[in-house]
């Protein structure tokens, strides 16, 4: 979370007000409340913040003075302390919406997102064209996994300042999750010439072109956003999708085991990585990674999938019928279970069985048309 503008915006005004402010108060409280802004603008947050506690102990309601640790205190992400002295600020600042912002972004930043939206909309309702609870608003939406109003938040934020960052990352993201590629791309196409080596644009734009099948662009993109600071497990899960897709197995599997190191408690990169072995044709060694993975989510009904076809490939046809049909009794499960469960049947000489998961297939399958004539097909020798 980077507030310096936020801090210096403040400091500024602080600066002017100060003479009179501290006109009742010692000639010590003005020196300490005055070298707390120069620390804070020579970016010095540790000296500015002993300096302004100083000021506290002779005056602990002053709102200028609260506010300013706040906001310190969030650059420092020491967000607790922030939220306090926020709070201390809100106590004889009520009415003042930058208030209520920042302390929505200390109350967000410990996931107390509920909380924080309160504190967002009273700086709304106190200034309505007021960029920073918008976005706000918009990041904890993000947060929940509520997408369409991430991007109605993130719009209206957009609509105030509209070459942010971060409003722009959060709406790009926003049409991401909602499967909006399109959107997505247009969104960071828009402002990349602007922010040409922010880390986090690079690494958002190659996850949208990994699923737009741009992988040659995106294994370009994604290096780049190594080489300007990004080094998480994400980066080097969207490098195995990419290289996966491009057929470079090799490279592929290395990606997928540097982003298991980064990060042991992602499952997409240990089912990168054993769809990688079942390309290779390396059974045992897909299948150590299909249990790790359903160890790590056992609700991601594409593991047991991954995990028959592996018993299926191996000719453990009876394994991998009794995974398939625990996985089609769930509610959410892949229709593509169905295909297989009706291959693995009439493997097995269970012709009427496989002819009923076959039928079924058919009534709910909505991808690839080809698979629905190869079923018909088989339909009619059975």
């Amino acid at each position: 979370m980077n507030l310096k503008r936020n801090i210096s915006g403040i400091l500024i005004l602080t600066i002017v007000l100060a003479t009179w402010l501290f006109s009742s108060c010692s000639d010590d409280t003005l020196k300490h409340y005055n070298l707390g802004v120069d620390y804070a603008e020579k970016g010095d947050l540790d000296l500015a913040v002993k300096n302004w506690e100083l000021v506290l102990k002779e005056r602990p309601d002053d709102t200028e003075t609260n506010y300013n640790l706040g906001i310190a205190m969030l650059e420092l992400e020491r967000f607790s302390k922030a939220e306090f002295y926020l709070k201390e600020a809100a106590k004889t600042g009520n009415s003042d919406p930058e208030i209520h912002a920042a302390l929505g972004q200390a109350l967000e930043a410990q996931d107390r997102i509920s909380e924080a939206k309160k504190s967002y909309n009273m700086a709304i309702a106190l200034r309505k064209n007021f960029f920073t609870p918008y976005l706000g608003l918009a990041s904890c939406a993000l947060r929940q996994k509520q997408y369409k109003t991430a991007e109605k938040y993130s719009t209206i934020a957009l609509n105030i300042s509209t070459r942010d960052l971060r409003g722009n990352l959060i709406l790009a993201e926003a049409y991401y999750e909602q499967g909006n590629y399109t959107e997505a791309y247009a969104q960071l196409l828009s402002i990349r010439y602007t922010y040409p080596t922010d880390k986090d644009l690079l690494m958002l734009l190659g996850k949208v072109m990994v699923a737009r099948h741009m992988y040659e662009d995106a294994l370009e993109t994604l290096h780049f956003a190594g080489e300007n600071g990004r080094s998480d497990g994400e980066l080097y899960t969207y490098l195995g999708y990419a290289c996966f897709e491009l057929k470079d197995f090799s490279k592929a599997e290395k990606y997928f085991q540097l982003a298991i190191f980064k990060d042991k408690n992602d499952s997409r990169p240990l089912i990168g990585i054993a769809n990688t072995y079942m390309k290779t044709g390396n059974y045992e060694k897909a299948l150590e990674y299909w249990d790790r993975a359903y160890m790590l989510d056992p609700d991601d009904t594409d593991i047991p999938l991954g995990m028959s076809i592996v018993y299926i490939n191996t000719s453990r046809f009876e394994d991998g019928v009794k995974l398939l049909e625990k996985l089609i009794k769930k509610e959410d499960f892949p229709a593509r279970a169905l295909y297989y469960l009706g291959h693995t049947r009439m493997r097995m000489g269970q012709k009427e069985k496989a002819r009923e998961s076959f039928e079924e297939f058919i009534r709910i399958w909505q991808g690839d048309r080809a698979l629905i004539e190869e079923i018909k097909e088989i339909l009619i020798t059975l």
